[in-house]
């Protein structure tokens, strides 16, 4: 026996030398992860666990909206080992959906398991929702006119003039079937009982839901302008006087008297008084030479007073020569 292994070993069993394999430490690294990832994906108690993986929208072209409200996230029934499961969070694995080639309509998502990249070791078990309905439109600009609302009524005598807003519009970019809906934004109700003068406020819009998600709490300037209330009159023999510029010279004009229209507030048509003192009607000579002369007629008016009409609105100025000193 001895002689045989002599025979395999050679003469000299002394130059018989053993030596290390190459990348015996890559080699030996391998078989321990080897191990240790046997151990973590076979050995690790397997537990059943409900996941709540996010939906994420990818690649949706820019002319392109989706419309619709759907369910962000996926409730993922999965078995695999405890660790794997626990490390789903930290890994943020999601469900991607590629939206690249979608156009305007309806879009059916379906979520299966191979639609969610888990980590190899976990078996996904169920899904829900199990459909993603996707409602893709146009993206679409707009700009809507706002239209101020008021509640209540100003103090007895007074009203509402106007109401100016700013800004009196709002750009909008959404959805086209939604925004095709849309004509006006009205504020919320701006209070304007028992007013009598002017009041300037900031008011909120009074927005649908599907709108303020576009644009959010958004609120404009309110300039409510408040007057006393005023009648239309028509005033006849309102009498006409004549200025001069330099020394007054003998004048007489035709007519003598002049008639006016005007919106008068409430207050000075009670008051008794004659309504021909709350204007002025004057002519000028302008150092015009004697004879006729065709002029405008000039009219002062009290406050808050709207002059509509002057009929005429031009009279015949007669201008004498100056009479000699005596």
């Amino acid at each position: 026996m001895e002689k045989l292994v002599k025979q395999i070993l050679g003469k000299n069993p002394q130059h018989i030398r053993w030596s290390w394999p190459q990348n015996w430490v890559l080699k030996l690294l391998s078989l321990l992860f080897a191990i240790f990832l046997w151990y973590f994906v076979v050995g690790e108690d397997k537990v059943d666990m409900t996941v709540h993986i996010p939906v994420e929208i990818v690649n949706l072209p820019r002319e392109l909206v989706i419309s619709n409200q759907f369910k962000k996230q996926l409730e993922v029934t999965v078995s695999g080992p405890r660790g794997l499961i626990r490390g789903i969070t930290n890994q943020h694995v999601s469900r991607p959906v590629d939206l690249s080639k979608a156009t305007p309509g309806t879009t059916l998502v379906r979520n299966d398991e191979e639609s969610i990249p888990f980590p190899r070791g976990i078996r996904v078990l169920r899904i829900q929702p199990p459909y993603i309905t996707l409602l893709l439109d146009r993206l679409i600009q707009k700009d809507l006119p706002i239209k101020a609302l008021t509640s209540g009524k100003p103090m007895s005598g007074y009203e509402v003039v106007s109401i100016t807003l700013e800004p009196p519009t709002l750009g909008l970019t959404g959805p086209q079937a939604l925004l095709n809906e849309v004509t006006e934004l009205p504020t919320t109700p701006i209070d304007i009982a028992d007013l009598d003068t002017s009041v300037t406020r900031q008011v909120p819009l009074d927005l649908s839901p599907a709108i303020s998600e576009l644009i959010g709490e958004t609120g404009v300037t309110a300039r409510v302008n408040i007057a006393e209330k005023t009648v239309t009159k028509s005033i006849s023999r309102v009498p006409l006087s004549i200025t001069f510029a330099g020394p007054p010279l003998p004048a007489t004009t035709t007519p003598a008297a002049i008639t006016i229209k005007a919106d008068i507030p409430l207050s000075l048509t009670k008051t008794g008084n004659n309504l021909r003192e709350l204007f002025k009607a004057t002519v000028a000579t302008t150092e015009l030479p004697p004879g006729e002369h065709s002029v405008p007629v000039r009219v002062e008016t009290a406050k808050g007073i709207k002059l509509l009409e002057v009929s005429p609105a031009t009279v015949t100025l007669t201008i004498g020569t100056a009479k000699p000193p005596q």
